[in-house]
């Protein structure tokens, strides 16, 4: 287990995963310039919506994780980063997937993980990649994104089973783009998966998922309170059980974007 480790993975397609990761991160890192983040996809592909400048891609760096010569000082300095958040994207040869297993995402991460406060992966939501597989299974915590969709809760309770099978507890589960209104609550979702209501975190419904496309940004950059909010209470789970200070929850602190 790699305790300043925490993987973020999707109940399915386009529920919000590297949204929510890539927001979570900036905002630790924006409230605690003091630590050194790490932004990483550890899924399928390069999962780099939301940013604008091109980070380096795992796949600089696969021969020397064949080769079991990865460094995590040299890690640092491969990866880019604008002040205390280092970004490392995913596969950037989607063809090339089936290459990466388990054992690999492992030894990338145990050796990287001293070199780094805390480390923020982004698992996408496939069960089937060897690198989400590897990085769930030895992760602190381990957050599922999904949406009020029965589509959505379906897949989940269909290979909820399979992450059983592989040893994958999941920690706690976002409900994003969550509305108050819709028949599909909390409580009637936990109901169906059997889990606690304690165990459900909510990211408010926010617009401006196309233009934070078209903009490489988050939806931290669009003046919505309630989803910065929301994206701090996620946050400061992952620092309360890190040990270090929470982010005070204040609706009117403004957002500064540096990515």
């Amino acid at each position: 287990m790699i305790h300043n480790l925490f993987a973020f993975f999707g109940a399915d397609h386009k529920v919000g995963t590297t949204m929510i990761a890539q927001s979570v991160a900036e905002t630790i890192s924006t409230n605690h310039p003091n630590l050194k983040i790490l932004l990483i996809a550890m899924n399928g592909r390069e999962s780099t919506e939301y940013i604008r400048e091109e980070p380096v891609s795992i796949d600089r760096i696969k021969i020397h994780i064949d080769n079991k010569m990865i460094s995590g000082e040299d890690f640092v300095k491969t990866c880019t980063h604008k002040g205390n958040l280092y970004l490392m994207a995913g596969i950037s040869n989607e063809i090339e997937e089936r290459y990466y297993h388990p054992n690999m995402a492992k030894y990338l991460l145990e050796e990287i993980a001293p070199e780094f406060d805390l480390i923020i992966a982004d698992c996408g939501n496939k069960l089937d990649n060897g690198l989400a597989i590897g990085t769930l299974s030895i992760a602190e915590d381990r957050f599922l994104v999904a949406t009020q969709q029965e589509t959505v809760i379906r897949r989940h309770e269909k290979n909820r089973k399979l992450l059983e099978n592989l040893g994958i507890e999941i920690s706690a589960l976002i409900i994003n783009k969550y509305y108050d209104q819709d028949p599909y609550e909390i409580s009637y979702i936990a109901s169906r998966l059997e889990m606690e209501a304690e165990q459900f975190l909510k990211i408010d419904s926010a617009g401006y998922f196309r233009q934070a496309e078209t903009d490489y940004k988050t939806l931290l950059n669009y003046k919505n309170g309630a989803y910065l909010l929301d994206i701090i209470t996620v946050a400061n789970r992952i620092l309360i059980k890190t040990g270090l200070m929470e982010i005070q929850r204040k609706r009117k602190s403004r957002w500064k974007s540096f990515i």
